[in-house]
C-alpha cells in the first residue's frame, strides 16, 4: 500500500533494476518535526493549554459566573468576563509562544527538507547522468552520491567509497551524540565491481565508478524499519559479480543525519526514507520535568482551594440562617416570599456564588508571570560571562526554563569523573614492564623518562625483547588511522581519547605508526619501517571490555595482541606475575586510567582454523554479532601479560575548589564512574572530594550485609569525633545490595555521608542511584546530575535537574539536558549564585502574588458581613480585571533583578546556600506567616475604610463605587508598597516597574471614570473622589500603617533572629567587607588559581583526538561498530580528494551552493575562526546583571526615624480631623423607627448638645418648634439617613438598569435585571425605570418655616446625571417616576431629580445616607424654627430608624481617635526600638551571642577605655 509502514522485509531493486514505483510505494523522505498544521494548530493547542489545571479552574470559574449572570441557578455579582479578560489573554500569549516554535519547526523541516542531494540515474545518450534532486523527492530504491563532510539525507547502503576496500568514516554526532569517528564499509561485491583491483593504485576514483554503474543490476534483501542503530540484517544479490549474494550487516548502513567524513566520495542506494529512518524513529522528545518550586506552588493550590471552599461554606451558613430575615424586607423581596428550598440546596445554591466571589484566592496570573521571569532568568544565566569558556566559545546553555529555580535547591549532586571532573585529554604517564615502572605524573607534556627505558632496553636481551613486545601491542593493536587536513598535515583520527594517548606514547617511545593500508600496518622502530599483515581484529564492547587484533609480524609469525581491563585480562591471563597487582594498585594511587597488555603466539594451525571460524562468523546472516563474540573469546585465552599503561585524565581547571565550595553549602556530592576502586579514590583526592580528615567506608562486594554494619557502627563512631564521612562502592556490590533487598540500608549509610563514591557502574545503574535517592529520603530532595557522556543521558534525565558539560565525549548529555556548561567549575556559580537568586526571586513573587490575592479575598470576605451576607463583591467587575493589570509589574522586576547578596558575596559564603537547599523562603511556615501578614494588612485596609465613612457619608463619599473606588486605589498603593519592601536591590528598572504600574493605574481611573458609554454607574467618579481629603488621608494612612507593621517585625526579626544573608548584607553596607568583595567591572571571570596539574595543556599536533562514549571501567574504548578483517582497514596515508569530476558537473549545472554540507572540523579551518567568537555572551549591563543599584538595609536607626515620622504624621493628620469635626456645626434629628428603639434613644442618645429625638413615625406628619443648638452657616447641607438599609445586597444593587438612566428604554436588559414585581404595576403598566432601588426610593419630606430647602442645589454633592428617554410622557402604558413618587421628583425632571439620582447611587455599609438639599439661609443658635416631617417611608417593621442632619462641614471623630491611636503606637514602637537599641542592641554585622548584652553605654565605655589604653601602650 502506497506510503504504508511496511514492517515485513522490503525488496529494493536498483542500479538498472531501478523501479520508481517501487520507491513511491514507500514513505516520503520527509520529515516532521512540528506538532500543529493549520487546521490542527487550533483544536490542538487548545487541548493542551487545558492539560493545566489553574487553566481549567479558571474556564470553570468563568462558566459558573456566566451562569450566575444569565441563570436563576445561582447568583453570582462578578461578570464572567472579568475572569476571561485574564484567563483569554494569558491562554492566548501561550499559545502564541506555542505556534511560534512550532513555526521554527515549520521553518528547520521546510530547510532540511528542501536541501538538494546528487542522484545518479540510469538510462540518457551517455547511459548514466547526475540529477539533482530535493530530499523530500528521494525514493527508496535511488542512488546517491556524497562528498566528505556532507550530511546524509536518508539511509543507505554504501556500494562504493574512494577507501580503498570500500572503508569509510561517518560521524554520528547528530544521532546519538558520540563525536567519535564510525568506520562503515560498502558492499563487498559492489565495491569489487564498481573499482576494480586492476585500475590503477591509489585511492578509487569516481568518476571510474560511475562508468561502471549503468551495468550494475542489483536487488536488496533488508529488514522492516526498527529503531536499532547497532543494528541490520539484510543481504544484497548482484548478478554481474562472481559471488551473486552477500550478507550485510550494520557495518553496511549508513543512517540520515550522520556525516561523511575524511572519505572524499561516495555512492549508495537508499533503502529507508522519511519516517522509517533510524533517526525519525529514534527521535523522543526529553521528558518534561517539573520544578520542586512548581509542585510547591500546586500543593499550596490545593490549600488555597480548601481555603476558598471553607469560606465559601462558612459564608453560605452565614447567608442561609439569616436569610428569612432579609426576605421579610419589603424592599429586597415582595411581601410574604416564602423559603422554597431545602436548607442544603440553598448552602450548595449559595457554595457556588461565594465561591465564584472568592475565586481570586487563586492567582490567576501567577503561572503566566512566572513564565517571565523564568525565561529572563535563563536569559542571565546563557549570558553570564563568568560562565563563558572563551577557548571553547561555549557559554551557558538553558533548555528547561522552568527549572532555573530550582538550581538553588539541590541537596545530592551526583556527578560522571571522566570528561566531567577532568578534561578528557588522555596522555601516556607511566608504564610498568616486567615490573619495572617509567615514566611520572608531570605537568610536562608526554612522557617523562623516554631516555631511562631506552637506557633499560640495553641492559639486557631480555628486557629489550620485553619492552619490545609491549610496545609492539601499542603500535599494531590499534584502530587509529592517520588523516589529512585542508592544510595537507596529518594527525591521527582515534576512535577513543585512551587509543590516541597510547599510539602517541608509543611514538615517543620509538615505535611510530606511519600508515595503514588495506592489509597491513606500517610501523617504524627506531628508524626502520617494519610491516604487520592485519588478518583481523575483535572489536571492544561493553561486556567484552577488552580489543584485540591477530596480525603476522615481519618474521612471519602469527600473533595475538591484546589490550583490555584489568580484570578481564587477568582472567584470561595464563599466569599473573605479582608485579601486576601492585603497579596498578600504584598507578591507580595516582588517579591513573589503568590498561593491561597481553599476547600469544599462534601456531599455524590454529590460525588457520580461527580464521576459518572469524570468516564464517563475518559471513553469517543470523546472529553475525554474538557469532563473532564466541569466535574471539575461543582465542583470547592463556594470555601472556607483557605490562600495564598508565593514561592521566587531567583534572579540569578549578574543580578542586568548585567541589570544596559545593560541599560547603551543604551540598552531598556523588561521583558515579566506570573507574576502578582505586583510580577512583586518588581522584577523589585530587578533586578534594575526599580528604585524610574523612572517615571512608569501602563496599566491595563480599559479605554485604555484615559490611554495611559494621560501615555504620564506623560512621557513628566518626561523627561522634567531629569527623565526615565518606563511602565508595562498587557496581558489583550495589548489583549483589539489589538482589539481597538491602538498598534501604545502603541508603540509610549513605545519607549520614559527606561524599559517595560510586565505581565501575553501568549507565543504567547511574539512574538507579538517582531514583534511589529521589524515592528514598523523605522529604524528597532536588538532585542534580551531571555528565559529559552519552552514558551519562539516563542519570541526567532521571534527576530532577540535568546539567550537560560540552566536553570531548560527543553533545548527547548536553542535547538531553536542561543545563549545559563547559567547564565542571562553572557549576559552583550556576547553583550558588544564579540558583539562589533564582530561588528567592521566585519565592519572593510566589509568596507576593498569594498575599495580593489573599488580601483582595480578605476584604471580599469582610465586605460579606456589611452586605447582608448576600455576596455583594466589594469592587466592580471592571476593577477586579485591572488588580492583574495594575500590579503585575513590580513584582516582575522583584523576580528578575532582586538580590541579597552579590555574586562575590555568594561564592564567598556558600553556606547561603542553605536557604534554598532546606526550602527556607517558602514552606508551610512562610505560607502562614503571608496569610497572617495578609490578614493584618487586609484588615488595616478594612478598618480604615470603615471608619472613614463616619457617623454620616458626608459628601456622598460613602456610596458604594466611591468608596469600591478609594479601596481600590488604597490597595494598589499598599500592594506596590509592599512590592518595594521585600525587595533588597533597586535599580532603574525597578523604579520603571513602579512607574508603569502607577501609570497604568492613572490610565485605567481616567478610562475607567471618563467613558459613559461603557462604564455609566462610574462617570466623573475618579474626580469627584479625588476632590476629598478622606481620600487623600487613606492613601497616606492605609500604605503607612501597613509599612509600620512589617517594618517593625522586620526589625524584631533581624534583631534576635538574624540569619547569615542578613550579617553578610550589614558587613556589606557598613564597609567591612568592602576590601575584599568590591565589584570591578573588569573581574568579571573569577580568579584562577596558580598552575598546577589540573591546568589545561594543549595536545600534541600530531595527533587530534576523536573521543566517544566512555565505557564503565577504566579503559574507555568506544563501543561501535565492529572491526572484521584486513579490508576494514583502508588507507589513509595517501587520501586523495578524487572528486574533480564530481566538482565538474556541479559546476556545469550551477547546484554546488545548495548540496548540503557539515561543519568544516579541520585543523586549518577551527584556526581561520578562532579569533571570532560568535556564542560571546551580551556584555550589557543588563544582561550581566550590573546596573546600577542601591541596597535597602533594616536598622534601628531607620526603623526608629520611620516610626517617628509617621507617627507624628498621623498625630497631626489625628489633630486636624478632631479639629475639623469639632469646628463643624450638625443638628442631628432622630425622628422614626422602632418604637422600643426611640424610647431608648430620647432618653441616651445625646452627643455634645446637637442631637434630638423628634418621633414622627410612617405614615404622618408632624410639626416641631426647635431652637437651635449650634449656629449654621450657609451653604448648609441637609442629609437624611436609614439605618440599617441593606442598599449593598446584592438583589437589590444589582437590579439597577443603567441604560434607562441615561436616555433608553432598554426593554431587554430591564427584563434581565428587573423581577416582574419591580417591572410592572398591578394594573399591567410598566414600571420605568424599573428595579428594586427604583421602586423603593425614599419619599420623606422635610420643611423648614420661612427656611427654604433646595432639593435641585448645584451645591448638593451629586455629580451624577441621568436622562430620560426620547419617549418620556409620550409612550402608554408606562408608570413614570414622577407618579410614584411625586414628593422626590416632578414631571418636568424625571429620572433628573438629584434627589432620585443620590438615592440610586447605592451606598457602600448597611445604611441610606443621602444628600436631601441645601439651605442658603444661615441659622443661629437660640433661633426657633418650625421643622415639619413628612414621613411616609416605612422603617418600622424593618427595625431600622431615621434620622435627619443638618450640617455645616464634617465630622468624623472615630477617624480622628483611629488617627491618634495609629500614631501613638508609631511612638510606641519608636521608644522600643530605642529601647531594645540601648539595652540588648547586636552588633551591626555580627550574630547575636548567646550571653546577655550590656547596655550600650557601657559598651561605649568599655570601647573608649581599651582605645585608651592602647594608645597609652
Amino acid at each position: 500500500m502506497a506510503r504504508s509502514a511496511r514492517r515485513e522485509e522490503r525488496k529494493v531493486p536498483f542500479g538498472a533494476a531501478f523501479d520508481a514505483s517501487v520507491g513511491k510505494s514507500f514513505p516520503r523522505n520527509f520529515v516532521t518535526t512540528s506538532k500543529y498544521t493549520l487546521l490542527s494548530f487550533l483544536p490542538l493547542v487548545t487541548f493542551e493549554q487545558f492539560q493545566k489545571r489553574a487553566n481549567v479552574y479558571f474556564t470553570f470559574i468563568c462558566v459558573l459566573m456566566y451562569l450566575g449572570e444569565h441563570t436563576p441557578l445561582i447568583d453570582s455579582s462578578v461578570s464572567w468576563w472579568s475572569t476571561a479578560a485574564v484567563l483569554i489573554p494569558m491562554m492566548a500569549m501561550s499559545m502564541v509562544i506555542s505556534g511560534l516554535d512550532d513555526a521554527r519547526r515549520h521553518q528547520a523541516d521546510r530547510q532540511t527538507n528542501n536541501q538538494r542531494a546528487r542522484a545518479i540515474r540510469i538510462g540518457g545518450s551517455y547511459g548514466v547522468f547526475l540529477d539533482t534532486v530535493l530530499w523530500k523527492d528521494i525514493l527508496v530504491g535511488d542512488i546517491l552520491v556524497l562528498k566528505s563532510e556532507e550530511e546524509l539525507p536518508a539511509d543507505l547502503v554504501p556500494l562504493a567509497c574512494s577507501g580503498v576496500a570500500g572503508q569509510c568514516y561517518v560521524s554520528t554526532a547528530n544521532l546519538d551524540g558520540e563525536t567519535n569517528l564510525k568506520i562503515k564499509s560498502c558492499v563487498g561485491l559492489a565495491q569489487s565491481y564498481l573499482c576494480s583491483e586492476e585500475k590503477e593504485e591509489g585511492p578509487p576514483l569516481l568518476d571510474q565508478a560511475i562508468e561502471c554503474l549503468p551495468g550494475i543490476n542489483g536487488l536488496l534483501h533488508i529488514e522492516a524499519p526498527t529503531k536499532s542503530i547497532n543494528k541490520f540484517t539484510g543481504s544484497v544479490e548482484l548478478p554481474n559479480s562472481q559471488t551473486s549474494q552477500e550478507s550485510l550487516s550494520a557495518a553496511n548502513l549508513l543512517l540520515r543525519g550522520t556525516q561523511l567524513r575524511n572519505t572524499a566520495w561516495l555512492f549508495g542506494v537508499v533503502v529507508y526514507t522519511g519516517p522509517h529512518t533510524r533517526m525519525a524513529m529514534n527521535s523522543r522528545e526529553i521528558p518534561t520535568k517539573q520544578a520542586n518550586l512548581e509542585q510547591v506552588v500546586n500543593r499550596a493550590m490545593l490549600v488555597v482551594l480548601g481555603a476558598q471552599s471553607f469560606l465559601s461554606l462558612l459564608s453560605s451558613i452565614l447567608y442561609v440562617a439569616n436569610e428569612g430575615r432579609f426576605k421579610s424586607l419589603w424592599y429586597l423581596y415582595p411581601p410574604d416570599t416564602a423559603i422554597e428550598l431545602a436548607t442544603a440546596t440553598r448552602l450548595v445554591m449559595n457554595w457556588f456564588k461565594f465561591f465564584i466571589l472568592y475565586s481570586n484566592l487563586m492567582p490567576i496570573s501567577l503561572y503566566a508571570a512566572m513564565e517571565i521571569c523564568n525565561f529572563f532568568q535563563a536569559y542571565f544565566v546563557k549570558n553570564d560571562l563568568a560562565m563563558y569558556d572563551e577557548d571553547q566559545d561555549c557559554p551557558a546553555a538553558v533548555r528547561s526554563t522552568n527549572l532555573c529555580h530550582e538550581l538553588g535547591q539541590i541537596s545530592y549532586i551526583f556527578s560522571d569523573k571522566t570528561g566531567t571532573l577532568t578534561q578528557n585529554v588522555m596522555e601516556l604517564k607511566r608504564v610498568a614492564i616486567l615490573g619495572k615502572v617509567f615514566g611520572e605524573v608531570t605537568e610536562e607534556r608526554g612522557f617523562s623518562e623516554v631516555k631511562e627505558l631506552h637506557c633499560w632496553c640495553q641492559a639486557n636481551v631480555h628486557q629489550r625483547l620485553a619492552a619490545d613486545a609491549f610496545l609492539e601491542v601499542l603500535a599494531v593493536a590499534h584502530t587509529v588511522m592517520i588523516a589529512t587536513n585542508n592544510k595537507g598535515e596529518q594527525y591521527f583520527e582515534a576512535e577513543s581519547p585512551d587509543e590516541g594517548a597510547l599510539v602517541e606514547g608509543a611514538e615517543q617511545l620509538g615505535w611510530r605508526f606511519c600508515h595503514r593500508t588495506a592489509e597491513s600496518i606500517v610501523v617504524n622502530v627506531h628508524g626502520q619501517n617494519q610491516v604487520y599483515q592485519i588478518l583481523a581484529v575483535n572489536s571492544f564492547n561493553s561486556t567484552r571490555k577488552r580489543m584485540s587484533t591477530v596480525a603476522r609480524a615481519p618474521d612471519g609469525r602469527v600473533w595475538l595482541w591484546v589490550k583490555g581491563a584489568d580484570n578481564v585480562m587477568i582472567a584470561r591471563a595464563s599466569s599473573v606475575p605479582e608485579w601486576i597487582d601492585q603497579n596498578l594498585s600504584h598507578f591507580s594511587e595516582d588517579g591513573l586510567r589503568t590498561l593491561v597488555l597481553g599476547r600469544r603466539l599462534l601456531g599455524p594451525d590454529e590460525a588457520e582454523r580461527w580464521l576459518k571460524d572469524f570468516d564464517a562468523a563475518q559471513c553469517s546472516l543470523d546472529d553475525r554479532d554474538s557469532r563473532l563474540e564466541e569466535v574471539a573469546e575461543k582465542i583470547e585465552t592463556g594470555l601472556e601479560l607483557l605490562g600495564i599503561t598508565g593514561i592521566e585524565d587531567k583534572l579540569q581547571v578549578g574543580v578542586p575548589d568548585a567541589i570544596e565550595k559545593l560541599r560547603e553549602a551543604g551540598i552531598q556530592l556523588w561521583v558515579l564512574t566506570g573507574d576502578k576502586l582505586e583510580t577512583a579514590r586518588n581522584i577523589g583526592f585530587s578533586t578534594k572530594l575526599l580528604s585524610a580528615a574523612m572517615d571512608i567506608g569501602v563496599l566491595t562486594g563480599e559479605n554485604l550485609k555484615a559490611s554495611l554494619e559494621e560501615i555504620r557502627i564506623q560512621h557513628e563512631k566518626a561523627k561522634e569525633s567531629n569527623m565526615d564521612c565518606a563511602l565508595m562502592v562498587t557496581g558489583a556490590a550495589l548489583e549483589q545490595i539489589s538482589h539481597e533487598s538491602l538498598m534501604e540500608d545502603f541508603f540509610e549509610i549513605s545519607q549520614g555521608c559527606k561524599v559517595v563514591v560510586a565505581c565501575r557502574v553501568s549507565p543504567l545503574q547511574k539512574s538507579q542511584l538517582v531514583r534511589l535517592v529521589r524515592d528514598s529520603a523523605h522529604p524528597q530532595p532536588v538532585t542534580l546530575a551531571i555528565g559529559d557522556g552519552a552514558n551519562d543521558v539516563p542519570m541526567i534525565q532521571e534527576a530532577h535537574v540535568g546539567v550537560g558539560v560540552s566536553g570531548k565525549e560527543g553533545r548527547q548529555a548536553v542535547n538531553a539536558a536542561d543545563f549545559s556548561i563547559a567547564q565542571f567549575r562553572f557549576l559552583e556559580r550556576l547553583l550558588v549564585v544564579h540558583g539562589r537568586w533564582d530561588y528567592r526571586r521566585t519565592c519572593k513573587f510566589i509568596l507576593y502574588t498569594f498575599w495580593k490575592n489573599a488580601i483582595i479575598t480578605m476584604l471580599l470576605f469582610y465586605y460579606t458581613f456589611f452586605s447582608g451576607y448576600s455576596g455583594t463583591c466589594m469592587f466592580t467587575s471592571t476593577v477586579w480585571t485591572s488588580f492583574s493589570m495594575i500590579l503585575f509589574w513590580p513584582i516582575i522586576a522583584t523576580g528578575l533583578f532582586d538580590r541579597d547578596v552579590t555574586d562575590e558575596q555568594a561564592i564567598r559564603f556558600p553556606a547561603l546556600y542553605e536557604t534554598g537547599r532546606l526550602g527556607l523562603d517558602l514552606n508551610l511556615s512562610k505560607m502562614i506567616e503571608m496569610l497572617l501578614s495578609a490578614f493584618v494588612h487586609s484588615l488595616v485596609i478594612m478598618t480604615v475604610a470603615v471608619v472613614s465613612v463616619g457617623d454620616l457619608d458626608i459628601g456622598a463619599t460613602g456610596s458604594y463605587y466611591s468608596f469600591s473606588f478609594m479601596i481600590f486605589s488604597w490597595v494598589v498603593l499598599t500592594m506596590n508598597y509592599r512590592a518595594t519592601f521585600i525587595t533588597t536591590t533597586y535599580n532603574w528598572v525597578f523604579v520603571a516597574s513602579l512607574g508603569v504600574s502607577f501609570f497604568t493605574y492613572v490610565l485605567f481611573v481616567v478610562l475607567y471614570s471618563d467613558l459613559p458609554s461603557f462604564f455609566p454607574e462610574v462617570y466623573g467618579l475618579a474626580f469627584h473622589v479625588t476632590q476629598r481629603p478622606l481620600f487623600w488621608m487613606g492613601t497616606l494612612a492605609v500604605p503607612l500603617l501597613a509599612m509600620m507593621i512589617d517594618m517593625f517585625k522586620a526589625y524584631l526579626m533581624l534583631e534576635f533572629f538574624p540569619d547569615t544573608r542578613d550579617l553578610i548584607l550589614e558587613r556589606s553596607v557598613k564597609g567591612g567587607l568592602s576590601g575584599q568583595l568590591r565589584k570591578v567591572k573588569s573581574e568579571i571571570l573569577p580568579p584562577t588559581s596558580s598552575p598546577s596539574r589540573s591546568i589545561l595543556v594543549p595536545r600534541s599536533h600530531s595527533w587530534q583526538p576523536t573521543p566517544s562514549l566512555s565505557s564503565s571501567f577504566a579503559f574507555s574504548y568506544p563501543e561501535g561498530t565492529k572491526k572484521t578483517n584486513l579490508r576494514s582497514m583502508g588507507s589513509r596515508s595517501h587520501f586523495k580528494r578524487d572528486t574533480s569530476f564530481l566538482d565538474q558537473v556541479e559546476r556545469h549545472l550551477g547546484d554546488t551552493s545548495v548540496i548540503s554540507s557539515g561543519d568544516d572540523s579541520d585543523a586549518a579551518s577551527t584556526a581561520s575562526t578562532a579569533s571570532v567568537k560568535f556564542n560571546r555572551p551580551s556584555t550589557t549591563p543588563f544582561a550581566q546583571q550590573t546596573m546600577k543599584s542601591v541596597q535597602f538595609v533594616l536598622d534601628w536607626k531607620v526603623v526608629f526615624a520611620s516610626s517617628s515620622a509617621i507617627g507624628l504624621l498621623f498625630l497631626c493628620m489625628g489633630l486636624g480631623t478632631l479639629f475639623v469635626s469639632i469646628s463643624a456645626s450638625q443638628i442631628r434629628i432622630l425622628y422614626d423607627g422602632p418604637h422600643e428603639k426611640i424610647k431608648a434613644r430620647s432618653s441616651s442618645w445625646a452627643f455634645m448638645g446637637q442631637n434630638m429625638v423628634l418621633p414622627c413615625h410612617a405614615p404622618g406628619e408632624c410639626t416641631y418648634s426647635l431652637e437651635l443648638p449650634a449656629d449654621l452657616e450657609p451653604p448648609i447641607q441637609v442629609y437624611y439617613e436609614v439605618k440599617p438599609f441593606w442598599q449593598n445586597y446584592f438583589s437589590y444593587m444589582s437590579s439597577v438598569v443603567h441604560p434607562q438612566l441615561h436616555g433608553h428604554m432598554a426593554p431587554e436588559e430591564a427584563s434581565r435585571r428587573c423581577s416582574k414585581e419591580s417591572r410592572w404595576t398591578a394594573s399591567g403598566e410598566e414600571i420605568f425605570p424599573c428595579g428594586l432601588i427604583a421602586t423603593s426610593v425614599f419619599n420623606d419630606t422635610f420643611e423648614i418655616q420661612d427656611v427654604p430647602i433646595d432639593t435641585e442645589s448645584e451645591q448638593m454633592p451629586v455629580w451624577r446625571n441621568f436622562q430620560n428617554p426620547p419617549e418620556y410622557l409620550k409612550k402608554p402604558n408606562i408608570s413614570w417616576l414622577y407618579e410614584r413618587y411625586p414628593t422626590t421628583t416632578s414631571r418636568e425632571l424625571g429620572v433628573q431629580s438629584k434627589r432620585f439620582i443620590a438615592w440610586m447611587l447605592p451606598n457602600f455599609l448597611n445604611r441610606a445616607s443621602k444628600p436631601y438639599g441645601v439651605i442658603s439661609t444661615p441659622l443661629k443658635k437660640g433661633q426657633i424654627v418650625d421643622l415639619k416631617i413628612n414621613s411616609r417611608f416605612p422603617v418600622a417593621a424593618s427595625g431600622a430608624w431615621k434620622t435627619v442632619l443638618l450640617t455645616r462641614g464634617t465630622q468624623n471623630y472615630v477617624l480622628a481617635v483611629v488617627l491618634l491611636v495609629s500614631g501613638g503606637l508609631c511612638f510606641c514602637l519608636a521608644c522600643a526600638v530605642w529601647s531594645i537599641h540601648l539595652f540588648c542592641a547586636r552588633e551591626l554585622g555580627s550574630a547575636r551571642g548567646r550571653r546577655r548584652s550590656w547596655p550600650r553605654w557601657q559598651r561605649w565605655e568599655e570601647q573608649s577605655q581599651t582605645s585608651s589604653g592602647s594608645e597609652s601602650a
